[in-house]
């Protein structure tokens, strides 16, 4: 844990240095949240598909699997909002299931660009299946730091994951960085790493913002650790 700590630490020290401000409003294809919220009363339905297999050390195979995710986010305020997710998953030769829920909200202060570094909070309340099947409820608060270097933005997610039945803890950070390139085109990465699970991942993506709104991401997560689960993800949003 206390390299994962030495790397968040370099990264707001990284951070701290001005820059232009742009703005990134649009979460990472994964768990990275951003800095920006929602404006008021604004509503984002996402929907996002994974195709992918996971390695069953048991059979020595790969088990292939299909996933969606539906979710829908909405701007209380022009600093605070909500989403909700729900996600099912396909294993092959198995029925479908219901695999992941998550209900967030966040808040972020000052305006973006005014401070050295642009801070939010979020707060989570998920669950989600564990190596057994069983579904594993937790609380996640989290602290979202920010900075944009012209079109370069990076983001540093610092989570504690707290399991309700067993009280255990899981230190949970992530990093995002993207990249604009003219007109509509995005380039990025985000890594993840899970104290509890180790399930570590890293995911290079790639962006389309699109007229009216409209984002389309296609993204591949690569397992590292004991994650033994790959799959692409193409991710679609629309703001009305």
């Amino acid at each position: 844990m206390k390299k994962f700590r030495i790397y968040i630490f370099l990264l707001v020290f990284s951070l701290s240095f001005s820059g232009s401000a742009l703005a990134h409003r649009d979460d990472y294809i994964d768990e990275t949240l951003v800095y920006l919220t929602l404006d008021k009363k604004e509503i984002e339905p996402e929907y996002w598909f994974d195709v992918g297999y996971k390695h069953d050390e048991d059979s020595n195979k790969n088990i292939g699997f299909l996933r969606q995710n539906f979710a829908v986010e909405y701007g209380i305020t022009d600093h605070w909002m909500i989403d909700g997710r729900g996600t099912i998953k396909n294993i092959q030769d198995k029925k479908t299931i219901f695999d992941t829920g998550r209900f967030e909200t966040r808040y972020r202060f000052f305006e973006e660009g005014t401070k050295p570094i642009d801070l939010a909070i979020s707060a989570e309340v998920n669950t989600e299946r564990d190596e057994h099947g069983k579904m594993q409820p937790a609380v996640e608060p989290r602290l979202i730091l920010s900075k944009d270097y012209k079109d370069l933005n990076l983001t540093a997610n610092l989570s504690e994951k707290v399991f309700l039945r067993s009280g255990k803890l899981a230190f949970v950070p992530s990093l995002g960085v993207r990249y604009n390139l003219p007109k509509v085109l995005r380039l990025g990465a985000e890594i993840r790493f899970d104290t509890h699970s180790h399930d570590d991942s890293v995911i290079p993506q790639i962006w389309f913002a699109l007229p009216h709104e409209i984002t389309i991401k296609l993204g591949y997560s690569f397992g590292f650790n004991r994650n033994e689960e790959n799959f692409g993800r193409l991710a679609i949003e629309v703001g009305f």
